[in-house]
């Protein structure tokens, strides 16, 4: 894993992170729609340094976020200033 993230990349992470405690899986172009077209590059990223897995459920199918890594939610869960 790969502790280097940017400071973008972290606001894309903490995003993620509450859209699946709530229960959504959410998809590429959910979040780009919802934070810009570079959410797309970002989620490539955190997926490549083993932050979190991508899948695509069918050839044509969106991208979604599957689920963080158990190391990307020790991190988070480790925040201090997480949830204030």
């Amino acid at each position: 894993m790969d502790f280097n993230i940017t400071g973008e990349e972290e606001a894309l992470l903490l995003r993620v992170a509450e859209r699946l405690a709530a229960g959504d899986a959410p998809s590429e172009d959910e979040l780009a729609e919802e934070l810009g077209d570079d959410a797309r590059g970002q989620l490539r990223s955190l997926a490549d340094k083993g932050w979190l897995s991508l899948e695509r459920a069918a050839e044509d199918g969106p991208v979604t976020v599957r689920t963080l890594t158990p190391l990307a939610q020790a991190a988070l869960s480790n925040r201090r200033d997480v949830g204030e």
